[in-house]
């Protein structure tokens, strides 16, 4: 099957981009995970912690 994001001849994984379905290869997905993870908001466990002890 053909990833969605590059067009290669690839086996892909279903993937959520911004709510929208894709099916994209291993090495398209990772590139979306990093940028995803990037742009998310700090998770609660970091708020408020300082890291200086």
């Amino acid at each position: 099957m053909q990833c969605e994001k590059c067009g290669t001849d690839r086996p892909v994984h279903y993937c959520d981009v911004d709510g929208f379905d894709y099916y994209l290869c291993v090495r398209c997905s990772t590139e979306w995970d990093a940028v995803r993870d990037a742009q998310a908001p700090p998770s609660a466990e970091s708020v408020g912690r300082s890291s200086a002890l």
